[in-house]
């Protein structure tokens, strides 16, 4: 068939005027910097990753120290939300909102009782509604003061310019008595579950949710707007024999389960919709850090249902578990029976990678 100059020149235009192709991206925060890793790479090689957004100490223009999860806007903008806590206690720490270019668009800033809050996780309900979780002062010190908060949109936003500290108008607190609130996660039911590190347990909380600040008529001790009839159950407790005891990341399987981390035991556990163990994903194989297939903190589910875990690699220093230096991200595949396959190394020499996100984006840098 021919095409003709006239119809060439036309097919060009229209190739032009594409957007570039789009990928599979793994967000991955860790020192303070977000990077991200080429999906597509992985496989291929070499390992394609880059630094989306530079901590604020090395970039003064644009960087931003970022931590926890990335969560993409459920609206197809590209937009992400993210753990940012530049410059706290002033402005306070809080939860970014990104362009696909990492330019800042917005920034969520609610109350907290903690010494030094720490914002962690982010997840989108069914509805839009956005949930981020607050570690608190984490540790197993008497006195527990976690976070669970539901935001509304707008989210593209920032509170009031003139005022560094002020803090968002469209927060309502669910919870502030979590013991170390770290990995979120919402299934297709609109349930919300929150990890519980020292407090050896995951919480679910159940719908329906205010659906508006007006509907949150309670107030917790700083004086912030706070749901007054909520819903919440244990959902898992730690299973010591299998090895799950400090829950910290959590993620959707593709069939409905719930995925969760153990950060100190190096375990990852399956858990079905009743909240029934399945079984552990990950086994460490060993008791005590440091471990060959490091210490999950973080979880991510790809598209085609990989799952991704950020591994602080932690290490005894001074008598307690710290962070080391060698920092990596995991993958597990799983065979055509659903079986979880050997972990396999992404990407190592990373700085406390302690949260993941996987996001579309396109195939050229985006700075």
């Amino acid at each position: 068939m021919k095409i003709g100059l006239r119809g060439m020149l036309v097919a060009a235009a229209l190739a032009a005027a594409m957007p570039a192709p789009a990928g599979e991206w793994l967000y991955a925060p860790e020192g303070n910097r977000l990077r991200r890793i080429d999906l597509a790479s992985v496989d291929a090689g070499p390992v394609r990753q880059e630094i989306a957004i530079e901590r604020a100490a090395l970039d003064a223009a644009r960087g931003r120290d970022i931590n926890g999860m990335v969560c993409p806007l459920p609206d197809g903008s590209g937009r992400f939300v993210a753990g940012e806590d530049t410059g706290q206690p002033h402005p306070p720490a809080g939860w970014g909102v990104f362009a696909p270019d990492g330019s800042q668009v917005g920034r969520l800033v609610t109350s907290s009782a903690a010494r030094k809050p720490d914002p962690y996780g982010c997840a989108f309900d069914p509805q839009g509604r956005l949930f981020t979780t607050e570690i608190g002062d984490a540790g197993f010190a008497p006195g527990s003061d976690g976070q669970l908060i539901l935001w509304f949109p707008p989210y593209d936003r920032f509170p009031d310019p003139g005022d560094v500290d002020a803090l968002s108008p469209n927060a309502c607190k669910i919870a502030t008595d979590i013991g170390t609130a770290t990995g979120v996660a919402v299934d297709r039911e609109g349930r919300v579950y929150v990890a519980s590190s020292s407090g050896f347990r995951i919480h679910r909380f159940l719908p329906p949710f205010p659906g508006s600040v007006e509907e949150c008529s309670a107030r917790d001790g700083t004086g912030a707007p706070m749901a007054a009839d909520v819903r919440r159950e244990t959902f898992a407790w730690a299973r010591p024999f299998d090895g799950l005891v400090t829950y910290s990341g959590l993620a959707v399987a593709p069939n409905g389960h719930l995925y969760a981390a153990s950060v100190a035991t190096g375990r990852i556990g399956e858990f079905d919709a009743d909240g029934r163990f399945v079984r552990l994903v990950l086994d460490a194989q060993r008791w005590l850090p440091p471990l060959p297939t490091g210490t999950p903190q973080g979880l991510a589910v790809g598209p085609d249902g990989t799952l991704y875990y950020a591994d602080l690699g932690l290490v005894w220093s001074g008598g307690s578990l710290r962070p080391g230096p060698e920092g990596k991200v995991w993958r597990i595949r799983f065979d055509a029976a659903g079986r979880p396959q050997p972990p396999e190394l992404v990407l190592g020499g990373l700085e406390y990678p302690d949260g993941l996100g996987v996001l579309p984006g396109a195939l050229a840098g985006l700075r």
